[in-house]
């Protein structure tokens, strides 16, 4: 529509999506098992409620003749849904992940929120959940119970501006791990729920036998499993990887179900200790075995038969739980017989690398080191023997003597034959050293909260290190997500500009213990994990180790670090812009380098008062902070403080009725002050914009005259003075004349004298007089002028004459340095 000056309204709208977008549908999917603590996707299993809402924004356009306007809808879309996790009991959840998106715990205002709260997510554990209290009063008639199924549901879910579901996976907590702290679960609990469970067993009716041994020994040997069974698998098969994963063996027996551990070494950990049983049932010996030509039978497998490396894979729960590998090698065998690999196995119940290494290890020994193969016969007396059973055997022929081994199978045939199948029993084979394993960390999706900013420090560096621009600096730092923020500020903490973006943290913290003007070391706490290098002598006087403490800059040369950002600082350079001070402990300390903020601002705004926000991003530059959740923090602008004069010289000395002085340009100053001084004691303060200044005579006779002078000149920027610079000037009384000489006629007397060097010199007396020594300071002198020689007439023949001569400055020229006394008699003829 047209309006005064013409124009009109054009409108856009985008299309609507009038359902929700779901990718694909599964139908007969098993409910999965989740032990320990594990990444699990979830499935869709209801939604309704599809709602979209247009949003309108009109922008104006247009100038003098005109002006039109632009209005433009778009929608966001939301739906209710639940989405199924695991068929066991919930304890907890974890971290989420939407797409790529990683949501953790999230802290505002010391309350801290779960991720299914960010996401607007209600658990239901799965231990005789009630119905959802939403689709109860939504849709009552399609509100079915699912007493014993663990899901979220959510009223309303946010689905952004494209109406799809992303995908969404939880790390579920489940009801069975090994305590509330550490999330893993024993594999004992595992495969005892695993079967007996009466709800989901694979064999509830099973007749278990005591699995304590099974319990303690994974519990002291910290092999420990977080699975999530998602697919249907044959039972007897995910029992016997996970127990031959931890170094056991499943045993059937009259007795039920038992596991028996390989390990054979004591072991301490989580709490209990397992102590190994090496005792041996039986002690056989020929009269116990059936067969007189062989009766033990032994095979070995050859060396270059045997794997040196061994590989599991594992899901990496510091890597989201993907799949990595863990290895595990003897050098010493591979050296010998060169590198065999297995096939890395795969066993994704391990989720600590720590863990998955220990077991990778115990399988290498397990391969490599016991290869040694036992088989005999014997009678139906020994039935009482299990698989894992210790027994011992002597054979005189094979130079055994009570030799144990373990028995891995037995057979029975028709008659009662039993063949028995063992191990050597090579103690220390079936444990290892845990080692430390460094996990990666991966991709992290950018979802981590950078957290609030530390403290910064504000301060404005002098105008010699802006080249005269006045500036402000920030030290910035943050938290371990914390990867820079940007920089915002304001004039009436209203009204927010960005001024500028800081990335990664600057090194800054705290003077430890206090130190004195004349200290050259000092101890400092950094609040970041960064670096401090030493640096050399010439470094420091390059400004290459710059640091600021207080108000004070400084330079250092040798950094030591005493602890968890920690260091003490030798050989410290004291003063750089300004005269050392004495610091007290908790000063701010900043390392000022390339990681400070700087930004340049009008001298306009010295004196007024900024306000400053800082919206912290993480380190793939995501999840940034906003400006009403953010602490504002308030500075009052100064000016930079001007360097100190340099290169203050006397230009012109005391020629004639002045002298003068000179210095170098300071950078950014808008002028200097000329202090004079006379025996400490201020006799006229100037200021100037030029680098010289004369004191003339006049003004000296006005201040006073003096021999010595000290000129003192500082830079002047705004409201900020410099370090003064000092000159000290003196103008002494010209020398005793040395060279006098006299000559003599009847009635004459000439004197004459060498010049004076005094560089304001005036004239020069005589002094002549009859009488000895007499004293030339009460008497006027009988000839002053410029000559360097001059001839007294008319005097008395034969008379002596008494001589003292004298020079004089402009500058005081009322006082003299009289020459010593020459005697000169006039002659008869």
């Amino acid at each position: 529509m047209g309006g005064l000056f013409g124009g009109g309204t054009t409108s856009t709208t985008e299309t609507r999506i009038n359902s929700m977008r779901v990718q694909q549908s599964a139908y007969g999917l098993c409910q999965p098992l989740v032990y320990g603590k594990n990444r699990v996707t979830a499935n869709m299993f209801w939604y309704g409620d599809f709602t979209a809402t247009p949003h309108t924004t009109v922008t104006k356009s247009g100038g003098k003749g005109g002006s039109s306007k632009t209005r433009n809808t778009t929608f966001t879309y939301n739906a209710s849904l639940m989405l199924g996790l695991c068929e066991n009991k919930i304890r907890d959840i974890g971290i989420v992940w939407r797409d790529k998106d990683q949501i953790i715990n999230k802290t505002e205002n010391d309350v801290t929120k779960s991720p299914i709260d960010q996401l607007g997510f209600e658990l239901f554990d799965g231990n005789d959940n009630p119905r959802w209290g939403y689709i109860q009063t939504k849709h009552p008639d399609q509100a079915l119970h699912y007493p014993f199924l663990g899901y979220v549901a959510c009223a309303n879910y946010d689905l952004g501006n494209n109406a799809s579901l992303s995908n969404h996976t939880f790390e579920v907590i489940s009801d069975i791990t090994l305590s509330d702290t550490v999330h893993d679960a024993n594999p004992a609990d595992v495969i005892e729920d695993f079967i007996t469970h009466p709800r989901y067993g694979a064999a509830p009716i099973l007749n278990m036998a005591d699995l304590a041994e099974f319990r303690t020994y994974c519990r002291a040997a910290n092999l420990l499993i977080s699975p999530a069974f998602t697919e249907q698998a044959e039972a007897y098969e995910t029992i016997n990887t996970i127990v031959e994963a931890v170094n056991c063996a499943v045993v059937p027996s009259p007795d039920g179900l038992k596991i028996k551990t390989y390990g054979d070494t004591a072991l301490t950990g989580h709490g209990v200790t397992f102590t190994p049983d090496l005792t041996p049932a039986y002690h056989l010996t020929d009269d116990d075995f059936i067969g007189e030509d062989e009766p033990i039978r032994v095979r070995r497998s050859r060396d270059t038969d045997a794997f040196n490396h061994t590989q599991i894979e594992y899901t990496n729960r510091y890597n989201q739980y993907n799949t990595e590998t863990v290895e595990a090698k003897d050098q010493a065998n591979i050296e010998m017989f060169g590198l065999r690999t297995e096939d890395a196995v795969k066993l994704d119940f391990f989720c600590e690398p720590k863990i998955a290494r220990h077991a990778c290890q115990l399988r290498l020994q397990r391969l490599l080191y016991v290869r040694n193969e036992y088989e005999f016969q014997l009678g139906w007396k020994y039935c009482r023997l299990e698989p894992m059973d210790i027994v011992t055997i002597t054979d005189i022929s094979l130079g055994l003597d009570q030799f144990p081994v373990r028995i891995t199978r037995i057979e029975e045939d028709d008659e009662g034959l039993l063949t028995v199948t063992a191990n050597e029993l090579s103690v220390g084979s079936y444990s290892a050293i845990e080692y430390d394993l460094q996990a990666s960390n991966g991709y992290q999706g950018g979802n981590e909260e950078p957290g609030h900013v530390n403290a910064p420090v504000i301060f404005e560096p002098p105008l010699d290190l802006t080249n005269g621009i006045n500036q402000v600096w920030i030290a910035v730092s943050g938290g371990v997500n914390f990867g820079g923020c940007n920089v915002w500020a304001s004039l009436d903490n209203t009204t927010y500009d960005m001024i500028g973006t800081i990335y990664g943290s600057a090194r800054y913290g705290q003077l430890v213990v206090a130190i004195d003007a004349d200290d050259t070391a000092l101890q400092v706490q950094l609040n970041t994990p960064s670096q401090m290098f030493s640096g050399t002598l010439e470094d420091a006087e390059a400004d290459a180790t710059l640091c600021l403490l207080g108000s004070e800059y400084l330079n250092y040369q040798v950094a030591t670090l005493n602890g968890s950002g920690l260091y003490t600082l030798d050989d410290v350079l004291r003063g750089r812009f300004n005269d050392a001070q004495v610091h007290i402990a908790g000063e701010p300390f900043v390392r000022i380098d390339k990681a400070i903020f700087e930004h340049s601002f009008n001298k306009n705004l010295i004196g007024k008062q900024i306000h400053l926000k800082f919206t912290s991003f993480n380190g793939l530059q995501q999840q940034e902070q906003t400006l009403d959740e953010v602490t504002a923090y308030s500075y009052t602008l100064v000016g930079g403080k001007p360097a100190g004069v340099k290169g203050l010289s006397l230009q012109s000395p005391f020629i004639g009725t002045s002298f003068k002085v000179q210095w170098q340009t300071v950078v950014g100053a808008s002028g200097y002050i000329v202090q004079v001084l006379s025996n400490g004691i201020l006799l006229r303060e100037v200021e100037t914009t030029n680098t010289d200044y004369s004191y003339s005579l006049e003004e000296a006779k006005s201040d006073g005259l003096g021999r010595s002078y000290t000129i003192r000149v500082a830079s002047v920027s705004g409201g900020n003075v410099g370090l003064f610079a000092e000159l000290n000037i003196s103008n002494p009384v010209p020398t005793k004349l040395l060279n006098v000489y006299t000559t003599a006629t009847k009635d004459t007397l000439t004197v004459s004298w060498n010049p004076s060097e005094a560089p304001d010199l005036k004239d020069y007396a005589v002094w002549m007089s009859q009488t000895e020594n007499f004293d030339p300071s009460s008497i006027v002198p009988t000839w002053v002028g410029s000559d360097l020689s001059h001839t007294f007439e008319k005097l008395t023949s034969t008379t002596i004459y008494y001589v003292r001569v004298a020079a004089r400055d402009v500058w005081k020229d009322t006082v003299w340095n009289y020459s010593d006394q020459y005697v000169q008699s006039t002659s008869e003829t």
